[in-house]
């Protein structure tokens, strides 16, 4: 193994350092007392190794426990490769990247502890236009088992099928990302703190993104919209909005939108511009609608109140507890891989 490999710490300090979205001349004057960028360049070049009152320094400079920097390398993910998204800034993805290769450092781990894999079958398919998306989206929903019913939770169907779900809490302007580790480990990374519908709609949006083949030349504005109408009608097939609506309306009562909202988990917007791509509504009657959301307050908060329930990936979690129960890893491995207190482990164990 190289000098670079055997460097734990050093490698730690880096991963935490961009994981706060830190340059090293910015850690240099968080840490008390502050060092120079070619001091923390050392350390995580492994050149130099900080002593005790250094270390907690770090420590509390990251907000990471001491032993974080220690924490051996025990699964290679060395290759995180996202989608370019335009209003992501080069060192928010830096920062994510690095959220994402500890993440799924755990997440991996468990899985091989547990002896749990689920493999990816879903095949990337070259597309033209939205009609071609439309068709694909539902042969994906067949081979995911879901027919015409509303996806109960996206982040369990994506789970079960070789998808690694990674949630961040990032501020409003970040959705999602998504990519590949080690070149064939499909990775979705979501906003922790989006509303249920909206969130649903970026995981969905993302898969578009990991198999949908677009034609070169295609524009970013042109890739998004085409993703769009994939998570679309991933989320409320067109046959079911036609089924529903009808195939050319006027008006439309807020009370049908939200039955459908309630039951397909798509939000009143999403199911709006779908109404409107495919010829239900006119392009006039949708800006109306758009105009009014603008216009009047009450009504937008109306509109863009979340009803479906809020999901979140849990499987992680199970396959700890499950280790633990199984008596595979022990309650301090269990609190390392959950980034908790062992009290809090024992207090969750609960066993029957």
């Amino acid at each position: 193994m190289t000098k670079d490999s055997n460097n734990i710490f050093g490698r730690r300090l880096n991963q935490a350092r961009l994981i706060k979205g830190l340059t090293m001349d910015e850690l240099g004057k968080e840490v008390q007392p502050a060092v120079t960028r070619q001091a923390i360049n050392k350390y995580e070049k492994g050149l130099t190794m900080p002593d005790s009152r250094m270390l907690i320094a770090f420590s509390m400079a990251l907000g990471v426990k001491p032993d974080y920097f220690f924490r051996p390398f025990t699964v290679a993910v060395d290759k995180i490769m996202f989608n370019k998204k335009t209003g992501v800034s080069e060192r928010a993805v830096s920062s994510i990247r690095e959220k994402v290769r500890e993440e799924l450092e755990r997440y991996l781990e468990i899985e091989e502890l547990c002896g749990i894999r689920t493999d990816y079958t879903l095949e990337k398919r070259d597309v033209e236009n939205a009609d071609d998306v439309r068709r694909y989206a539902g042969e994906v929903r067949s081979m995911l088992g879901l027919g015409h019913d509303g996806i109960s939770n996206v982040i369990e169907v994506f789970e079960d099928n070789g998808i690694k779900i990674i949630e961040i809490s990032e501020n409003k302007s970040f959705g999602g990302l998504s990519g590949y580790a080690n070149d064939n480990i499909p990775v979705i990374v979501v906003n922790r703190n989006l509303p249920s519908e909206e969130k649903r709609f970026t995981l969905l949006h993302e898969l578009g993104h990991l198999i949908i083949g677009l034609p070169a030349g295609y524009d970013v504005k042109e890739i998004e919209r085409l993703c769009n109408v994939f998570a679309s009608e991933m989320l409320v097939p067109s046959s079911v909005l036609k089924g529903r609506l009808g195939n050319t309306r006027h008006d439309i009562s807020l009370a049908e939108l939200c039955d459908i909202q309630k039951q397909y988990g798509a939000s009143i917007d999403t199911i709006m511009l779908s109404l409107k791509e495919l010829g239900v509504i006119t392009g006039r009657r949708y800006e109306g609608y758009l105009k009014k959301k603008k216009l009047f307050p009450d009504f937008n908060a109306i509109v863009e109140k979340s009803l479906f329930i809020s999901e979140t990936s849990g499987r992680f979690v199970r396959m700890v507890y499950r280790a633990v129960a199984d008596e595979i890893i022990s309650l301090s491995k269990a609190a390392s891989l959950l980034n908790t207190s062992v009290d809090r482990v024992r207090s969750q164990l609960q066993l029957v």
